[in-house]
């Protein structure tokens, strides 16, 4: 499903003003996430990572240090490693 946005939270979300979250290995995140910046090289969990248009992730799928991989995200699961998921603006 598409999502529209005001362009104040178009910009807003660009820059991160909605937030981030760190996530790890300790549990699944979940929320709605537009962007991904792995900040420790990573393998992805038995969950994957999930997004709306079922373009996920599948488990032990590797991303190094530095990629950003920009989606619509809805759930996080790591088996090794550390990214800041970013949250969608709401508008």
């Amino acid at each position: 499903m598409a999502k529209f946005f005001r362009d104040s939270a178009f910009n807003q979300q660009s820059f991160g003003a909605a937030g981030f979250k760190v996530v790890g290995t300790s549990a699944v995140a979940t929320g709605d996430f537009v962007a991904i910046t792995v900040i420790t090289a990573v393998t992805v969990g038995a969950s994957g990572i999930v997004t709306t248009t079922g373009d996920n992730l599948s488990s032990s799928t590797g991303l190094p240090k530095g990629i950003t991989i920009y989606g619509d995200f809805t759930s996080i699961d790591l088996s090794g490693g550390k990214v800041i998921a970013y949250h969608r603006a709401l508008g």
